[in-house]
């Protein structure tokens, strides 16, 4: 419901609605003034004008010479069935062609029930009268059919209620329905949008063919797609043409430092700068390997090779790996992980991706701390966890930290490119794994959720 009202078609077909109700409202308010007002307010002035002089003449003439004025009244042809009654003060009725009337009079004009009977049928009438107490203590009632007036206002107040009632209705049923037929267009949109917010740029909004201006606009957005799928793989073919340029001279670079290294004899200083030197293109040659790397799980060029895979057995390799660095600077590296825990996994992709995270992990922090590796099932998904006690980031800094070459204010001095949880990131893109960066409080926590360790691209 909250959605419902959210959605601005719901919003526009309710504003239409009342807009409509009002109008409706406004005809029938000028239709009961046109049958009912102004036809009321005659016969209220012609009643009291009659009231008034037969009232004169009753107290100028006496009682007979009013009972005469009224039989000449009721038997003068007219539009509007005449109706009196005349009481004597002794309470003798004198003259009436009112069935009933009140018992007590009435302060002002009112409606009362006239209903006569000819040949044993009721005709239904409602007298419009005026109801005097004469200074004798004489009664006088005066008055007019106003039936037809009954019957339209009747009839008015009883279509203005169903007829707002039903705009009502189906302004909101049509709201809903246009809201949801809206909704869906726009659901496909926003499906496609969050698509290639994932990194798939091969997302296009679905086209009906009936040319409207959803299919008008989704033409327009599939155009944009497939021109920003072409520039971004124009860009990563230069990478990739570059970065595979570039490995073959670092290759021979590198190779030929290391005969450099071996002629130069025993010059401490030259030997120690060409060394320097061989680290440095062996260093470049691993950022070009890991940027072709991550530049092909990105844009799915990869084969995952999926394997039934023990995920306790795994992190235990990796853990084991980890270890003698681990002891060296005294950090309690802890694996927590109980069989069995089996999932569809690219082994080596994992592998590299939970080494990445501990690798990161024992950069950061200091010696003596303790370093978590956790692993188990929730809900049907696969959790992998890998948590510290270190310094930990910024707020501001844990949506940047899988962007290529990106550092963290504190990682002066910390050995590293900045690729290794763009590494990560882009594995678990290739699993269909959502990546989740934390604070631990203190420390850095990384979860990485495989949806049921389904969802791998193939």
């Amino acid at each position: 419901m909250t959605r419902l009202l959210r959605s601005l078609s719901f919003r526009l077909a309710l504003t239409y609605a009342a807009l409509f109700s009002l109008s409706v409202a406004v005809l029938f308010g000028a239709g009961y003034w046109w049958r009912v007002t102004r036809p009321m307010a005659e016969v209220r002035a012609r009643v009291e004008a009659e009231a008034g002089e037969i009232g004169a003449v009753y107290r100028r003439s006496g009682i007979a010479a009013a009972q005469a004025a009224l039989e000449r009244r009721a038997h003068r042809p007219a539009e509007r069935v005449p109706f009196h009654v005349l009481v004597a003060p002794n309470g003798e009725i004198v003259s009436a062609n009112l069935p009933s009337w009140p018992p007590k009079p009435a302060r002002d004009l009112s409606v009362i029930e006239a209903d006569r009977f000819v040949d044993g049928f009721e005709i239904d009438h409602s007298a419009f009268v005026r109801d005097r107490t004469m200074p004798d203590g004489g009664r006088l009632i005066v008055g007019r059919d106003v039936q037809d007036i009954v019957d339209d206002e009747d009839l008015l107040r009883t279509g203005a209620i169903w007829l707002l009632c039903g705009t009502l209705a189906l302004g909101l049923t049509g709201g809903w329905l246009m809201s949801r037929a809206i909704g869906k267009r726009i659901d496909m949109v926003v499906s496609t949008a969050l698509q290639v917010m994932e990194g798939d740029l091969s997302g296009r909004v679905q086209v009906r063919g009936t040319n409207d201006d959803f299919d008008r606009l989704g033409v327009t957005l599939n155009l944009m797609l497939s021109r920003i799928e072409s520039l971004f793989d124009a860009v990563r073919r230069v990478s990739d043409n570059v970065a595979h340029e570039l490995r073959t001279p670092l290759a021979r670079l590198a190779g030929k430092l290391e005969v450099l290294e071996h002629d130069l004899g025993d010059d401490p200083a030259a030997r120690r700068a060409v060394a320097e030197a061989i680290a440095e293109a062996n260093r470049l040659r691993q950022i070009f390997a890991a940027l072709i790397r991550i530049s092909r799980l990105e844009g799915g060029r990869a084969a995952a090779q999926v394997q039934r895979t023990d995920v306790v057995e795994l992190l235990e390799d990796v853990v084991e790996f980890y270890q003698p660095e681990a002891e060296r600077r005294g950090i309690d590296l802890v694996l927590d992980a109980r069989r069995p825990l089996v999932a569809d996994l690219d082994l080596d992709l994992v592998f590299q991706a939970i080494s990445n995270l501990l690798d990161n992990a024992l950069k950061h922090v200091p010696d003596g701390s303790r370093v978590d590796v956790r692993a188990g099932r929730q809900g049907g998904d696969l959790l992998l966890a890998v948590s510290d006690n270190g310094p930990g980031l910024a707020p501001a800094e844990l949506a940047r930290v899988t962007e290529p070459f990106y550092r963290a204010e504190g990682s002066a001095g910390v050995p590293g490119e900045g690729l290794g949880l763009s590494m990560v990131a882009a594995i678990a893109q290739v699993h269909g794994a959502q990546i989740v960066f934390a604070d631990n409080r203190p420390g850095l926590a990384v979860l990485l959720r495989f949806a049921g360790a389904q969802g791998i691209q193939r």
